[in-house]
């Protein structure tokens, strides 16, 4: 990246986070990475609001724009960002990231029931991300939902009859294969995770697994503290995927505790590290954040882990 503002107030995060990545990732899916941060950084850096560039977003609680991810399905570099400035407003941002996307080579069309209704409030709209292996870019589409959400018109029968009445969409995310839903669930119940996995297709198994992991195999009355998310990723009118997602402060702790946290889960499942060392600051350390941990499983039964990191 070639503006800086200072640390945590500009572009150093950034290069710091690629530094770190250009001695472990394959280097054409690093330049292909940086490139598309500094295409769909460029709104943001633009904004006429310079003062809050770096801090005005609400993609991350520090207020960063941009946040790379982890996971343990591919080693593809994975971030999402901001298309737009902290001065547009929510309603304005998903046809900013359509376009955003489009600059980059993806042109991605949001059905009639993603929409955002008239007189429905949004809190950030949309967001674009992308993902790099060094052989393709891969480019997905954030929506928030707004009112009714929409299980109703995707959601295969079997599943929307034991979804928890708990359950608030949030958010979908689109990209050339299939869909992706987000959903608020406030204190997932095991029992209920598991008839709804079930319902889905899909073992509860590596899910329950990994949760107990995560809480360091404490309690078992409760699967999860607090709320959680849900995601469902469907492809042809079928569940192929699906998991639950935390905060990771108040599950694991501290940047420390996780990091040790989540490597020694990484390790004991096969998961190479390497790409999440890198992510998370290197051998030192650094002052990168956790942000949200999801674990799930596919439709082979694959268990799976994805870990959000701020660079600041």
């Amino acid at each position: 990246m070639t503006r800086t503002l200072g640390r945590c107030a500009g572009a150093a995060p950034l290069a710091a986070t690629f530094a770190r990545l250009r001695g472990v990732a394959p280097a054409a899916a690093v330049t292909a990475a940086e490139a598309a941060l500094d295409v769909a950084l460029a709104p943001t850096l633009a904004s006429p609001w310079a003062a809050v560039v770096w801090r005005g977003s609400r993609l991350t609680n520090t207020g960063f724009p941009v946040e790379f991810s982890w996971s343990s399905r591919d080693p593809a570099l994975r971030w999402t960002a901001e298309a737009s400035g902290p001065e547009s407003e929510p309603h304005e941002r998903l046809g900013a990231a359509q376009a955003l996307l489009g600059r980059l080579g993806a042109e991605i069309e949001v059905p009639g029931w993603l929409r955002p209704r008239p007189g429905h409030a949004l809190r950030f709209g949309a967001w674009a991300g992308g993902r790099h292996d060094g052989r393709e870019d891969r480019y997905k589409l954030y929506v928030e939902t707004a009112g009714d959400g929409p299980a109703p018109v995707l959601l295969p029968d079997p599943v929307a009859r034991v979804l928890p009445g708990r359950v608030a969409w949030r958010m979908a995310g689109i990209d050339g294969s299939g869909v992706e839903l987000y959903a608020r669930l406030a204190h997932p119940e095991g029992w209920e995770v598991e008839r709804l996995f079930a319902a889905c297709g899909l073992d509860p198994a590596p899910v329950v697994r990994l949760a107990r992991r995560l809480r360091g195999g404490a309690g078992r009355e409760r699967l999860l503290p607090g709320t959680a998310g849900l995601s469902l990723a469907l492809r042809g009118g079928r569940v192929v995927a699906a998991g639950l997602f935390v905060h990771a402060s108040p599950i694991v702790g501290s940047d420390v505790v996780a990091r040790a946290t989540l490597g020694a889960i990484a390790r004991s499942e096969g998961w190479p590290t390497v790409l999440y060392e890198a992510l998370a600051g290197g051998e030192g350390g650094g002052p990168v954040r956790h942000g949200i941990i999801g674990f799930g499983v596919d439709r082979e039964g694959a268990g799976w882990m994805q870990v959000g990191l701020r660079p600041c």
